[in-house]
């Protein structure tokens, strides 16, 4: 081949090649630009589903206040006045009993989200950590502080229902309350009311009073936490 021809062929050859390498480019920035609209489209709607699970959590913590807000109300009264003495033995009961509180927040879109690795790719940084930060912080510690409350109160459990000094029923309105006792209604109660009037009787139900009353401070101020968090996926979501 002459010199001329020579160099029109590598011509030709280079610039095949960088159309080839051009194509490449191009193909592989369309791929990952339909990469990135779908994993935004993904983020879009985990992050609305999250903002429903915590909605639905501060439903939760709500009831939880509410009951704890009983408890307390329902344990001072014991303390404050003694027109409970004008109550039968069943009604005074339920003055001193409490229910334990089960965690039904929700980690379901969580735990889709750590599944599908997007766990650091929602939002912004703030918005990431703010997210990790309600699950493995804020809801852990959730957890932990209704199992605390849950063994405490079954300790008081066993101390106003199972013990020598009173025989009781139930505090629902179940048919065994029907059942017969060994001794007379009014005798049932002079022991309950010596019961509440003693001084382990009274530990007891302090215990319980400042327990709430710090369970139910943890539950507000997680609460807080997580209107926050809706305020904060809300905004986010707001700018995509």
């Amino acid at each position: 081949m002459s010199e001329n021809k020579t160099g029109k062929y590598l011509k030709y050859a280079i610039g095949e090649i960088l159309l080839v390498v051009l194509g490449i480019l191009i193909a592989l920035q369309i791929n990952n630009w339909n990469q990135e609209r779908i994993n935004k489209a993904r983020s879009i709607g985990y992050m609305k589903s999250l903002v429903e699970d915590i909605k639905s959590d501060i439903v939760q913590y709500n009831i939880n206040i509410e009951s704890y807000t009983t408890d307390i109300n329902n344990n001072k009264r014991l303390f404050i006045n003694d027109d409970y003495k004008m109550l039968n033995a069943d009604s005074i009961i339920k003055l001193v009993s409490g229910f334990y509180m089960i965690n039904k927040t929700t980690r379901q879109t969580y735990e889709k989200i750590k599944n599908a690795g997007l766990v650091e790719t929602l939002g912004t940084d703030a918005t990431n950590k703010a997210v990790n930060d309600y699950y493995s912080l804020e809801n852990v510690y959730y957890e932990n502080l209704l199992q605390w409350d849950k063994e405490n109160m079954l300790k008081n459990t066993n101390f106003w229902f199972y013990n020598n000094n009173y025989e009781s029923s139930s505090v629902r309105d179940y048919n065994t309350n029907a059942l017969p006792f060994i001794d007379s209604a009014e005798k049932r109660k002079a022991d309950l009311i010596k019961l509440i009037e003693s001084t382990q009787g009274r530990n007891h139900l302090r215990g319980a009073i400042i327990r709430h009353e710090h369970t139910r401070k943890r539950v507000k101020e997680i609460m807080a936490y997580a209107e926050k968090l809706i305020e904060l996926l809300n905004t986010e979501l707001n700018s995509k």
